[in-house]
């Protein structure tokens, strides 16, 4: 069956830092499809963000090559552990839109929970295989599923979750998703509401840097595909 695949990110950084710890790279696979890597680099500002840039590229690097997503996970986690020793974690999320295999393939090593609605029915996914980068033999968990219209996923970072927390509100992540697909009708829109939600919490003054990784697929192809790719990214004032 014919499907469109829509991808969005939005992402913002801590308040009152310039640059976001956050990184997400989005590449076309050599064997056909899409996949985009989220990766939270442990800390803040630059030093964060030379973190996540240098394991998004590992990754990068590897699925460019033809090498599968779990491994490429293996990888970016026993180069950031020999590289700091074990003292320095990243989250490292990669989703993607397997042609060659016909599946959806979602790969995590985060301990921040994500979204998956499949059959109509969202529901939180918890599982991962942990952070990369502290412990010696860190796997990563994967999870992959036929592709099929109205499947959707949401990835966030850290700052999503714990929006809210230095006001005592706690951010529901499966509520806040639920009624943003419910209502958006495009994964740039889901994104937006996830996003808008977050800060909302957080009173505008987000407390963590925040992204926000929306896939959906939604039914129909056309005779000759027309692939499109949109960037906002406004700086600092």
């Amino acid at each position: 069956m014919a499907v469109t695949i829509e991808l969005a990110i939005q992402k913002t950084h801590r308040f009152g830092s310039r640059e976001s710890g956050d990184t997400a790279e989005v590449i076309e696979r050599p064997g056909g499809g899409i996949s985009v890597v989220l990766v939270d680099g442990q800390g803040h500002g630059a030093a964060a963000k030379l973190l996540s840039v240098q394991v998004a590229g590992r990754v990068v690097s590897l699925l460019n090559e033809g090498v599968r997503d779990g491994a490429a996970a293996r990888a970016a986690h026993d180069f950031l552990f020999a590289m700091r020793g074990g003292r320095v974690s990243a989250a490292l999320d990669i989703l993607s839109v397997d042609l060659a295999s016909s599946t959806l393939v979602i790969t995590r090593n985060s301990e921040v929970p994500m979204v998956l609605r499949r059959n109509g029915e969202p529901r939180l996914v918890v599982e991962s295989g942990g952070r990369i980068g502290i412990y010696r033999h860190t796997r990563p968990w994967v999870l992959e599923v036929g592709i099929e219209p109205g499947l959707a996923v949401v990835l966030v970072t850290d700052g999503v979750v714990a929006a809210g927390e230095r006001w005592s509100r706690r951010f529901d992540l499966l509520t806040a998703v639920e009624g943003a697909l419910a209502r958006a009708p495009d994964a740039e829109s889901t994104a937006e509401a996830v996003l808008h939600a977050a800060l909302e919490a957080d009173r505008g003054c987000p407390q963590d840097d925040m992204s926000v990784v929306v896939l959906r697929l939604r039914p129909g192809g056309a005779p000759q595909p027309v692939r499109r790719l949109r960037v906002d990214f406004p700086l600092p004032e």
